[in-house]
């Protein structure tokens, strides 16, 4: 049964004391009073209670089952595989009732299941240990270990580690080597959470201190630890339930009517909108709580699991249970309290994300198979035509010979090289496409494939079940091994030959792709051995029938551990062995790596799409809970496949794709072999016109989504940002997801549905700015959603009051942009002093340790309607730069929404003490707007790597 908080009594210290461990030393003294003095510490600052209970056994000497009577709602699956009868049930032990709605199971797990506390709760000098035993119930799936062990570290004030474990025997963990976790060295001295633990069944319960809301608690579903199942279940705060991924969630807030989501990476086209799992295991989520606090849980275990999610009764929490098949239990949680807070302690555990190189920032196209270097050459220079800002041409897998890896296709793309080099030649970035398949055949003249014969005497690809054989699938290739990113010695062969390939074809950066890793038969040429690796007792909720069905056996070798183990960080693995060959190849650029497959973690070596999504209309609207998920899971640079990958689009729907994708953090035009070209150059007029619009949009902003992404790399901060994040106890907020913040400063607001040429906005109760007139949304907008005008030329975009926006004049390449003048806009808000407040990260865009070094600019800007504008420079590079510098750039355009005057000011700008006028021809106001726009600040010699001051009177 679910019990309140109230119905637990606090322990007192002697209650602790008692079940205290002890090591055995020679000299015990100084050991006892140091624990005692542990001990005291953790009875003060972490409230900590234990509920004890007694358990009858029937006369078979199973525990007899002790059938929960509360709501239906509030049942836990016991025989998740389906198929459950009566006499099946009972035979687990479980408990048998037809429900009386849909959802909720007939076959449901007792009171009494699970584990016991032995021998009391043991103080830690990072928190508690405990012993458990498994109560005497009927085995669900065999292996069911009979002793296991919970580690609980009071880790920070905000976080909190519980692991679960096999205190005798080791099971497969995720390695360091994939995800270096932080080191606790002292207790945290002012946790946010209180403790609460029942002996038995055993269970943790974990609370907000300031408020009783429920982080985790196990009391719900009794926890199961087998060799091959593993299951704990939860409640939850709220139902305000976001994350778990990668899926196609069709909402940004998850529908708990008992969903289950699989998890483990597979190639499967999210087009479907289906609970396919996907290219990612994220096994992480946030929930807002009712009053606007947030809390994160992630579950550390790279094995295969599903997930169900369900209501929970009218007087209960809802309810989510993790059913993985191997591993350990390994939970992290997060107390925020904000939901920016949740996201930054996260990837304070899984990494920071990587700072991309600015111009990866740029419109990206692409397309696969554009037939030969003649259709390439095409659409660069028809893109070029337009005037649409464009940084980045991609090459799918034609550009190869056969579809091997490292070549390029003599007869189709023979002059590839030069291609390349125009592109470069034209400010542009170049980046081509590997697959992990690596062929095992000559080629095409029937000269050895060097990366296979040097791989193969190297050891370098993943082995069969013997672990000496390579194991063969079939791939674009045909026939393919597959190398193991996890052996140091792969990931050098990985490196070398990028590098050779690099002196052929001079990429800037990589695509990496079916790194699933993806196979075109299931496990292997000769199929998979029929052990329980390859067929698993419990088969998780994952797409077709099969473990390995379009992958790997399951006992495959990899240094890592078994493929069973391992299979969800291939693609992770890949991304850290690709960001290590580029580095190697490129050593002072950051370059661009983007992966299909990914894992907690990976953004810190990766930018990711969304993968092979279709050019429907629907598709583009799931696109924006896919790009927030993926920013909850520390992967900011992230985008949808603009116009769609399969299928052919429509203009009205590209168009308005062009406009949403130039929102993107990564914004990249892509379609499918047989679909119609879709990059913009080959619509009417009118559609080159408005993307170029938008583009020209993005690209005047893009210092602020630069500065973005540092926040991201610094602190791990979101880019692309729901509004609940900026507005968490606003409740309306909590389910908007077809409109999206950049940062906390500007609402981008999409049409996603054809034919419409109105779009409804929600305004969360603030002061916002039209961003193209300046003019503050008209009429009682605050905390309503309005309808907005939106031809099929424009998409809506308001600036917050209260944010300054670094801006810059755009170019049609980033190289060129860069080059540019300086501006800014300036949105106060409308308190007592109509302030607003931004900041410029700005380095050269693209060298490793700029931040490192401290070669970067960091202005911090701040204004208010009384003392104008104050621009301080708080990190400068050193000596300070000069004509020809990536930082020598003056201010050109100051724009202020919401400034009040009687009439046009007169305006001084300068250095502080020495301020100037600004000549009157350059100072336009409005009063009807109330907008002041400067203009031609240039011949004043504004620099924005010094301080600078504008003043209005």
């Amino acid at each position: 049964m679910y019990q309140k908080q109230d119905d637990y009594d606090e322990l007192g210290d002697a209650t602790l004391m008692q079940t205290e461990y002890r090591p055995r030393r020679k000299n015990r003294r100084p050991c006892l009073i140091f624990f005692c003095i542990v001990v005291v510490f953790l009875a003060i600052i972490i409230p900590v209670a234990i509920v004890t209970s007694n358990r009858s056994h029937g006369t078979s000497g199973y525990v007899a089952p002790e059938c929960p009577s509360g709501d239906e709602r509030d049942r836990v699956d016991c025989y998740p595989e389906g198929g459950a009868s009566k006499a099946r049930c009972e035979s687990r032990g479980c408990c048998w009732a037809q429900p009386t709605t849909q959802g909720p199971p007939s076959c449901f797990y007792p009171v009494n299941h699970g584990y016991e506390l032995v021998g009391g709760l043991q103080s830690t000098p990072l928190g508690y240990r405990a012993t458990l035993r498994r109560l005497n119930t009927p085995t669900m799936y065999g292996g069911d270990l009979g002793n296991i062990e919970v580690v609980v570290e009071v880790q920070e004030d905000y976080r909190l580690h519980v692991k679960v474990f096999d205190p005798k025997l080791p099971r497969y963990e995720v390695p360091e080597a994939a995800l270096k976790r932080p080191q606790t060295t002292a207790l945290a001295e002012h946790p946010l959470y209180n403790l609460t633990f029942t002996s038995s069944p055993f269970s943790i319960k974990v609370t907000r201190k300031s408020t009783g809301a429920t982080i985790f608690d196990t009391s719900v579903g009794k926890l199961t630890f087998s060799d091959q199942f593993l299951s704990v279940s939860t409640r939850l705060a709220s139902p305000n339930l976001y994350g778990l991924g990668e899926h196609v969630h069709r909402r940004y807030r998850h529908d708990l009517n008992w969903k289950t989501w699989p998890f483990f990476t597979r190639d499967s086209s999210p087009a479907a909108g289906n609970s396919d799992n996907l290219y990612g295991q994220h096994p992480f989520y946030m929930c807002v709580e009712e009053d606007g606090n947030a809390n994160g849980v992630f579950l550390l275990n790279s094995n295969a699991m599903d997930v169900t999610l369900q209501p929970g009764g009218p007087d209960s929490a809802p309810i989510v249970t993790y059913r993985v098949i191997g591993g350990v239990l390994d939970f992290y949680m997060f107390l925020g309290p904000s939901p920016e807070n949740v996201v930054q302690q996260y990837t304070e555990v899984i990494g920071r994300p990587v700072m991309p190189a600015y111009w990866g920032l740029g419109f990206q196209l692409s397309k696969w198979f554009y037939n030969n270097s003649r259709g390439l050459r095409d659409v660069i220079q028809r893109t070029r035509a337009t005037g649409i800002p464009y940084d980045v041409q991609y090459s799918d897998i034609d550009y190869m010979e056969d579809r091997k890896d490292f070549t390029y296709d003599g007869n189709s793309y023979g002059d590839l090289p030069d291609i390349v080099q125009d592109l470069h030649d034209n400010g542009q970035k170049y980046i081509v496409i590997l697959d992990p398949a690596v062929s095992n055949k000559n080629r095409r003249d029937g000269s050895p494939y060097l990366p296979y014969g040097n791989g193969r005497t190297a050891g370098v690809f993943v082995n069969a079940s013997d672990g000496k054989t390579p194991i063969v699938g079939q791939v674009w290739p045909t026939d393919s091994v597959f190398p193991d990113f996890t052996n140091p010695y792969g990931t050098q062969w990985w490196a070398d030959n990028c590098q050779d390939f690099h002196r052929d074809i001079s990429f800037d950066g990589l695509w990496i792709d079916m790194n699933e890793p993806s196979n075109f038969l299931n496990g292997s040429l000769t199929g998979c051995d029929g052990n329980t690796w390859n067929n698993p007792p419990y088969l998780p909720a994952i797409r077709g029938g099969l473990l390995y069905e379009g992958t790997l056996c399951m006992d495959a070798k990899q240094i890592w551990g078994r493929h069973y183990d391992v299979h969800s960080l291939y693609g992770h693995s890949m991304a850290i062995a690709t960001r290590s060959a580029l580095r190697s190849i490129l050593p002072s650029k950051r370059g661009v790596v983007v992966t299909r497959s990914s894992f907690s973690g990976t953004g810190q070596y990766a930018s990711h799409w969304l993968g092979d999504n279709k050019a429907a209309w629907e598709d583009m609207a799931w696109s924006i809970p896919g790009i927030l998920e993926f920013g909850l899971f520390g992967i900011p640079h992230i985008g949808a496949d603009i116009c769609g990958f399969a299928g052919n689009t429509t203009e009205e729907l590209c168009q308005r794709w062009m406009q949403l994708g130039a929102f993107y953090p990564f914004s990249r035009n892509h379609n499918t072999r047989t679909g119609n070209p879709q990059d913009p150059g080959s619509f009417s007029q009118a559609m080159i016109d408005s993307s170029r619009d938008v583009m020209m949009t993005r690209y005047t902003l893009l210092p602020y989504l630069y500065t973005l992404f540092y926040h991201a790399h610094v602190a791990g901060a979101t880019v692309a940002r729901p509004l609940l994040h900026e507005f968490p106890s606003d409740r309306k907020t909590w389910d908007v997801d077809r409109q999206f913040l950049w940062g906390r400063g500007l609402l981008i607001s999409p049409v996603l549905t054809q034919g419409d040429t109105t779009v409804d906005a929600y305004f969360p109760n603030d002061t916002w700015y039209d961003h193209f007139t300046g003019a503050e949304v008209e009429g009682q907008y605050r905390g309503q959603t309005v309808t907005l005008d939106a031809p099929l030329n424009k998409i809506n975009v308001h600036v917050r009051g209260g944010t300054i926006l670094p801006t810059q004049q755009p170019a049609n390449t980033t190289v060129y942009s860069r080059r540019n003048p300086m501006g800014l806009v300036v949105a106060l808000n409308d308190g007592d002093s109509a302030e607003a407040s931004g900041d410029l990260f700005w380095d050269d865009g693209e060298a490793y340790d700029s931040i490192e070094k401290d070669n970067f600019l960091l202005v911090r800007f701040t204004a208010s309607a009384n003392d104008g504008i104050k621009c301080t420079v708080d990190v400068s590079p050193v000596p300070p730069p000069s004509p020809g510098h990536w930082g020598y750039l003056p201010y050109d355009t100051v724009r202020v929404f919401g400034l009040d005057l009687p009439d046009t000011p007169s305006v001084k700008a300068g250095p502080p003490g020495g301020l100037r006028d600004v000549d009157s021809g350059n100072v336009q106001y409005d009063g009807g707007s109330k907008v002041l726009q400067l203009t031609n600040l240039v011949d004043m010699d504004l620099l924005v790597f010094n301080d600078l001051q504008i003043t209005w009177t």
